[in-house]
């Protein structure tokens, strides 16, 4: 009989413990969460205020290149104008096929085939020159 008491006892205190430790875990796990949630919305509206930021300056750089293209000196030597020229090389680096810039811009295929092959050419590290010497040939 006391042995039972003395089990029933100690159930008790071990519930008692339970209880308290329970408690206090679950206040902690209460607390991180409060945190978690506090950080989780600082971190969105900072990444706002970024994408506000980024959207203020990037709208002042749409319309940079257009601009560019506008003030450019149109080449009288050419059946394409300087601003077209422009256009080939903005779509070609947007990823956009050849035949497609022909068809948008209105523009002979073999020119704007030519324009391409330059802008490879002048991109090189080592643009090799036109002679061996150095020296461009004159074509009559």
């Amino acid at each position: 009989m006391l042995d039972v008491l003395l089990v029933v006892g100690l159930m008790l205190c071990a519930g008692i413990y339970y209880r308290i430790t329970n408690r206090g875990l679950v206040a902690r796990i209460h607390g991180l969460e409060q945190n978690l949630h506090y950080i989780s919305d600082v971190m969105s509206q900072m990444a706002e205020a970024q994408i506000k930021t980024i959207k203020k300056h990037s709208a002042g750089l749409e319309g940079m290149e257009e601009r560019i293209l506008e003030l450019s000196i149109p080449s009288h030597d050419s059946i394409m104008p300087l601003e077209k020229r422009h256009q080939v090389l903005a779509l070609a680096r947007q990823g956009i096929a050849l035949e497609d810039i022909v068809k948008r811009l209105k523009a002979p295929v073999g020119e704007a085939e030519v324009i391409l092959n330059l802008q490879k050419y002048m991109t090189t590290e080592n643009p090799r020159s036109l002679t061996s010497n150095g020296q461009v040939r004159s074509h009559v």
